[in-house]
């Protein structure tokens, strides 16, 4: 439905869909490409908090909602073309039903997406941490470089070369 109305933008490598303490202008839909959303802590360290691939729902959604300041950059990976809506297009699409009901199933997934990740930072080591990235994401080694995946899933990259190393070698992947 978004890509039926809404607006086509193309981004090139290293363009921003946001920029931290900006108010995010969009919710879109990736139809090409990849982005990854990421803050930088207080020590400026680089934190990578969302991959986003083909089909993902994209958005800094509590700016986009609340008119706020966005927490992150969401930056352009690679060359990609987004189908947005803008905040004056959501607002009079969310008084049809059929719009109103689309939106609260991408409201559902984000939340759903946000707690599965909180909870297997919390519970989940990080073995098992990429072994869930990689079966529900089967694609994300070949669109994203091992430093981001590494980032997305709180570990060292040498860390995750070590878990892939393991893998291989014991024939699971």
């Amino acid at each position: 439905m978004i890509k039926s109305v809404g607006k086509k933008l193309s981004f090139k490598k290293g363009d921003f869909f946001v920029e931290e303490n900006e108010v995010c202008k969009y919710i879109g839909i990736v139809e090409s490409g990849t982005f990854y959303s990421y803050f930088e802590d207080a020590n400026l360290n680089f934190i990578v908090n969302e991959l986003y691939t083909q089909n993902s729902v994209i958005t800094s959604y509590r700016s986009f909602l609340g008119d706020i300041l966005s927490p992150a950059y969401i930056k352009a990976y690679s060359d990609a073309i987004v189908y947005t809506l803008d905040k004056e297009m959501y607002s009079a699409f969310m008084n049809q039903q059929e719009w109103a009901v689309l939106f609260k199933d991408i409201s559902d997934q984000l939340f759903i997406n946000k707690c599965f990740k909180e909870t297997s930072l919390v519970k989940l080591k990080a073995k098992e941490r990429y072994s869930e990235l990689i079966s529900y994401r089967k694609n994300i080694e070949q669109d994203f470089p091992q430093h981001l995946i590494a980032s997305y899933l709180k570990i060292r990259p040498e860390t995750l070369s070590r878990l892939k190393s393991l893998d291989i070698r014991q024939g699971i992947k």
